[in-house]
């Protein structure tokens, strides 16, 4: 396990000169870098939220393709945007400290709005300040917000199915969704995708990279992790229904736009939704969804 962002001002340039990034992207990195930080330095929020989507796949796994989002799960159903505000905040400042970048809870809203929603996400935005930022700095101390920002979701009553702890040099050590959750749960968005009039071409990019560098994932895991988070979201699973021309047309579009993210491994799309198949046909999953009575 390999974790990829710089970890001090100081080595920015390098950092991105190794790992192939421009400096501005290096910068965002360690923006990035310092929330999850904050995050694990909190009792709490180190307790309850588990890092998982692309970034984590990015900063832990398999160093690929990076994304602007910080994406968690939160074990606490009774979690709020002001709970979470509250408990990010300090810690915000602490890290700030540490590492010199000024960081500011801009917006934490719930999606949606309203109570008795099973499934919510708070989707926030952290604005931060670079040492050589003046003007955002400026904002910051202000409390203003910055124009410089880093977009956080926490997802609440989503199966966490399995969980390591990444040393990132805070007060606690960060939870990061395994492997098998992370690739689990990307196969279930792509069969989400005609329910939620979604695009999810990432996915395919993201899974198909996890089996060509992971030759040990573990498929009966990963069947195991899929069928309980499809359970929570009433999403039917078989074999049969990843080979629906609807996935595959969703998956399509926009796939070729993540090129110039990728930095390591871009696999054309015929051949990465082959192997997208050639994975889920190798699962423990039954071969047809059965018919709705």
């Amino acid at each position: 396990m390999k974790l990829t962002y710089p970890t001090s001002l100081r080595g920015i340039g390098e950092w991105a000169a190794s790992n192939r990034m421009t400096v501005a992207v290096a910068k965002f990195r360690f923006a990035q870098y310092g929330i999850l930080q904050a995050v694990a330095d909190s009792r709490t929020l180190s307790q309850v939220l588990a890092f998982k989507g692309g970034n984590a796949l990015d900063f832990v796994w398999q160093p690929n393709r990076s994304t602007r989002d910080l994406d968690f799960s939160s074990r606490d159903s009774t979690l709020t945007a002001e709970r979470l505000r509250n408990f990010l905040t300090p810690s915000l400042q602490r890290v700030s400290r540490s590492i010199g970048v000024l960081y500011r809870v801009q917006r934490i809203e719930q999606q949606p709005p309203g109570p008795n929603r099973s499934f919510i996400t708070f989707e926030g935005t952290i604005g931060y300040a670079l040492p050589d930022e003046r003007r955002n700095r400026e904002l910051i101390q202000q409390d203003k917000s910055s124009n410089a920002a880093v977009p956080l979701d926490v997802s609440l009553n989503e199966p966490i199915c399995r969980i390591v702890e990444v040393d990132i040099a805070s007060s606690n050590p960060l939870q990061v969704c395994q492997l098998e959750d992370i690739v689990a749960e990307k196969l279930r968005a792509l069969l989400q995708q005609p329910r939620r009039n979604r695009h999810r071409p990432q996915d395919v990019l993201d899974v198909c990279v996890a089996v060509q560098e992971n030759p040990d994932l573990d498929l009966s895991l990963t069947a195991e992790f899929l069928l309980e988070k499809a359970k929570a979201r009433e999403v039917s699973v078989s074999r049969a229904a990843f080979h629906q021309e609807e996935i595959r047309s969703r998956a399509l579009e926009g796939y070729n736009e993540l090129r110039e993210t990728t930095r390591n491994a871009f696999i054309e799309f015929e051949e990465a939704f082959s192997i997208v198949l050639s994975l889920v046909d190798g699962m423990p999953l039954a071969d047809r969804t059965p018919p709705t009575l």
